[in-house]
């Protein structure tokens, strides 16, 4: 006769309370489980978004869209530079590398790049099929877009799928396709950025727009650079926004504003999240209290055959942290598995979050195991009180009853 067989055998005896208490705990920590994990991959997925590029210099705008639009292409670009400020740009003291991009195009609302072998470089980003492009109208797909090496297609202008404004002056042609990242490259299609230029340098007849795509057949969209040293990290978007007419801008300054505008959004679901764990504390506390008050004559009984006060708060506080651990570790698989479904089928997280980090256990798991099996230690320490000071001799004269 020890704790853990008699609080087995409790919860045995009462199976919808326990499953209700099981299910509640569950719901909460599945609910916190999945925040955590896709936060912090989506933080994660940032910062590796960003590692590398210490300023993204474009056309003049907003700081925020400049660095959306270029190093996580999840906006529209604020324009193009000329080729002869990228020119000189490359002969700055303080850069030592820069990167070019020349975005305007799509594909099936995949995003072409113009850019150099640097960028994917700068992902460490590896060939899965193929090799990566060498000569013009040669491209390279991420691992999302679904293209294959051989298949030929035309860019459409613009960054909505729907447009009707096809590129058919030349093919291009996939030479490679990337393993996947998680990182924007898996849905972007990389090429050389004198294949972007090339294209718009020789619209449609007719075009409306002819004017505006030539002027693209000779600018860039934006510079990822890095430089020699922090304190140009600072000192160099300062320069170049007073003296040019340019913009730079810090992407993890930008990324930190928006993180903060954003986390309104977070706390909510976190606090919706220790709400429901608050819940199932109250309910096991309920359920363990109305379950001891059903087993007093038991208990009496128990004590009568040499079981100690301690061995029945044990009992009571065992039960507690059995039903709460059940829960939580529920909880949790839960989390991995909704948080997994999101990585899979919704589009804005694909080339952020990579699915199969979402079955890996983390840090996060087991300071949620430790919260949980404290809600049931805590649940139960009130009716574990009220155990040990069970009156045996009142109980047994009133009987069952």
């Amino acid at each position: 006769m020890n704790a853990l067989s008699l609080a087995a055998a409790s919860i045995k005896s009462r199976p919808l309370q326990a499953s209700l208490c099981v299910l509640a705990a569950g719901a909460g920590f599945a609910l916190l489980s999945c925040i955590f994990l896709l936060s912090g991959s989506i933080e994660t997925s940032f910062m590796r978004n960003a590692e590398g590029i210490d300023v993204v210099i474009g056309a003049k705008g907003s700081p925020l869209q400049l660095v959306l639009s270029s190093v996580y292409h999840a906006d529209v670009p604020t324009g193009n530079i000329e080729a002869e400020d990228y020119e000189k740009m490359k002969h700055n003291p303080k850069i030592s590398q820069i990167i070019p991009l020349a975005l305007g195009d799509n594909y099936h609302g995949f995003r072409i790049a113009g850019t150099t072998p640097d960028y994917p470089a700068l992902y460490h980003a590896t060939i899965r099929d193929g090799v990566m492009f060498s000569k013009p109208f040669d491209a390279v797909a991420g691992a999302f877009t679904e293209l294959k090496v051989g298949d030929r297609f035309a860019g459409v202008h613009g960054l909505s799928a729907d447009s009707d404004d096809v590129h058919n002056f030349h093919l291009y042609q996939i030479t490679g396709t990337m393993k996947p990242t998680g990182t924007v490259l898996d849905r972007l299609i990389l090429t050389s950025v004198e294949s972007v230029q090339e294209l718009h340098r020789h619209p449609d007849a007719g075009d409306p727009d002819a004017a505006e795509e030539q002027k693209i057949g000779h600018q860039v969209t934006a510079l990822l650079v890095k430089v020699h040293s922090p304190i140009a990290i600072i000192n160099l978007p300062r320069e170049i926004n007073k003296t040019s007419n340019l913009l730079a801008a810090n992407p993890g300054y930008e990324m930190t504003r928006l993180s903060q505008s954003l986390g309104f959004g977070r706390d909510l679901l976190t606090a919706l999240g220790a709400g429901f764990i608050a819940l199932s504390a109250l309910m096991l506390l309920s359920s363990l209290a109305s379950s001891l008050s059903a087993r007093r004559y038991d208990l009496g009984v128990l004590r009568v055959l040499g079981a100690s006060p301690l061995t029945l708060s044990g009992t009571v506080i065992a039960e507690g942290m059995m039903l709460s651990a059940a829960g939580t570790i529920a909880g949790i698989a839960a989390g991995h598995m909704l948080a997994f479904c999101a990585a899979s089928t919704i589009a804005s997280l694909q080339g952020l979050v990579l699915p199969s980090e979402m079955l890996s256990l983390t840090q996060t798991d087991g300071l949620l195991l430790t919260v949980g099996l404290g809600t049931g230690l805590l649940a139960g320490a009130v009716p574990a009180l009220s155990a040990a000071r069970t009156d045996i001799a009142g109980i047994l004269a009133r009987g069952r009853a």
